[in-house]
C-alpha cells in the first residue's frame, strides 16, 4: 500500500466519523474539508506514490523541509470562479506533519504499520497569538460599526456589523455566532445553548448589550439561521471579507475575527476575574455543558457576562467611554449608600 491509498482510506474512515478529534468527537465537515485539501495539495504530490513501510523519519523531515520552502506552493482551482493560493512555509509544514502523524497513528492502530514515523519529528511550533484590541482600537472599531460603512461610503453587510458587534460583547468563536440559529437563543435566560461547538454542546450566559443585539436582528421567514445567507438553507457567508473591510475602516492593523474572543477574554481578565470564570465564558473545554441536567446559566457566569459585556459596549462607543468614570462613582456611591441602609440597625 501506497501513502496515496493510506490516505484515501483514512480519509474514509474520517468521513464515516471513526477518526475522532481530541474532544473525543467526530471531525467536523470543515476539518474533512481542510484535511482533504492538505492531503492533496501537500502529502500525495511529495510521497503519495512510496510505499507506507518505505516512510522513515527522513522522508518525513525532507516533507517538511520542501513545504517550508515553497516545493508545493502554487494556486488551485477550486470552484467555478473560486481559487485556493496554496502556500508553504513553517507553520503550513507542521500543520501538515500533525495531519499526517494523525494518519500514521491510525494506520498503527489498523495494524499497517509497527510505528508512527513522524513521531519526535522535530517541526515549526509558533508562539500563541496574544493580540488583542485596545480600549483606543475598540473606540475606532465602534464608531465603524455605528457609521456602517467604509471611507469610500460603501456600506458594509448589515450582518456583519451585528456579527462583529456579537464577537465583542460574548467573545464567542466566530462559527458560533455566523452559525447561530434561532432555536439556540434563550432570550428569558439571557443565554446561547450552542448545539455544536468546538467542545460540543455548550451554554454561554450572555449580557443585555448582546441580546440587544440578537433581538433586532430581523427574521427571514423560512430560515433557521439569526443571520442568513443568500439562500435561506444556510448561514451568513461573507465574514471573512467584510471582517477585513472593518478592521480596515477602523485602522485596525493584525486583527482577525479571533482576536475579538481575545479581547473580550483581556477585558474580563481586567475587570479581575479568574481564568476558571473566563474559561466559563469563553465555553472551553470542561466549563460547557457537560450535564443533560444542566437547564440554566451558572449565576456566577451570568454576572460575569453582563459586566464583560457591558464593559465593551462602553468602550465601543467614546462617547460612553468620557463618561464611564462619573457613572462608576455614582453607581458605586449608591451602592455604598444601600448597603449602609441594609446594614442599619432598626
Amino acid at each position: 500500500m501506497n501513502v496515496s491509498d493510506l490516505c484515501d482510506r483514512y480519509m474514509l474512515a474520517a468521513e464515516a466519523g471513526a477518526i475522532l478529534t481530541r474532544f473525543n468527537r467526530p471531525k467536523k465537515a470543515s476539518t474533512l474539508a481542510t484535511d482533504k485539501g492538505r492531503i492533496s495539495r501537500h502529502i500525495k504530490p511529495l510521497m503519495g506514490k512510496k510505499a507506507v513501510e518505505e516512510i522513515d523519519s527522513r522522508a518525513v523531515k525532507r516533507l517538511i523541509s520542501d513545504i517550508t520552502t515553497g516545493k508545493t506552493a502554487k494556486v488551485v482551482k477550486t470552484k467555478l470562479r473560486g481559487r485556493a493560493n496554496v502556500r508553504g512555509g513553517p507553520a503550513t509544514a507542521a500543520r501538515v506533519a500533525d495531519l499526517l502523524s494523525g494518519i500514521m497513528t491510525w494506520a498503527v492502530d489498523e495494524g499497517i504499520i509497527q510505528h508512527n514515523p513522524v513521531h519526535r519529528v522535530r517541526r515549526f511550533r509558533s508562539e500563541a497569538r496574544q493580540r488583542f484590541l485596545s480600549n483606543e482600537e475598540l473606540g475606532r472599531l465602534g464608531a465603524v460599526l455605528v457609521a456602517g460603512k467604509d471611507d469610500k461610503e460603501k456600506p458594509f453587510h448589515p450582518h456583519a456589523v451585528n456579527i462583529v458587534r456579537l464577537l465583542c460583547l460574548t467573545g464567542c468563536r466566530i462559527g458560533e455566532i455566523t452559525g447561530l440559529r434561532w432555536t439556540e437563543i434563550d432570550f428569558e435566560l439571557k443565554c446561547l445553548r450552542l448545539e455544536d461547538t468546538k467542545i460540543g454542546k455548550s451554554l454561554r450566559p450572555i449580557g443585555d448589550s448582546a441580546v440587544m443585539v440578537l433581538r433586532a436582528q430581523n427574521r427571514v421567514a423560512g430560515s433557521p439561521f439569526a443571520f442568513t445567507g443568500s439562500r435561506r438553507k444556510v448561514p451568513y457567508q461573507g465574514m471573512a471579507k467584510e471582517a477585513r473591510r472593518i478592521f480596515k475602516a477602523a485602522g485596525i492593523a493584525g486583527a482577525t475575527p479571533h482576536t475579538l474572543r481575545h479581547t473580550f477574554a483581556s477585558t474580563a481578565s481586567g475587570l479581575g476575574y479568574s481564568d476558571g470564570t473566563i474559561a466559563g465564558l469563553l465555553g472551553h473545554k470542561g466549563r460547557g455543558v457537560t450535564s443533560r441536567y444542566v437547564h440554566r446559566p451558572d449565576q456566577a457566569l451570568a454576572s460575569a457576562a453582563q459586566a464583560v459585556s457591558e464593559e465593551i459596549n462602553i468602550l465601543l462607543d467614546p462617547a460612553k467611554r468620557k463618561l464611564e468614570p462619573v457613572e462608576r462613582s455614582v453607581s458605586s456611591a449608591i451602592s455604598n449608600v444601600d448597603l449602609e441602609t441594609e446594614n442599619r440597625p432598626s
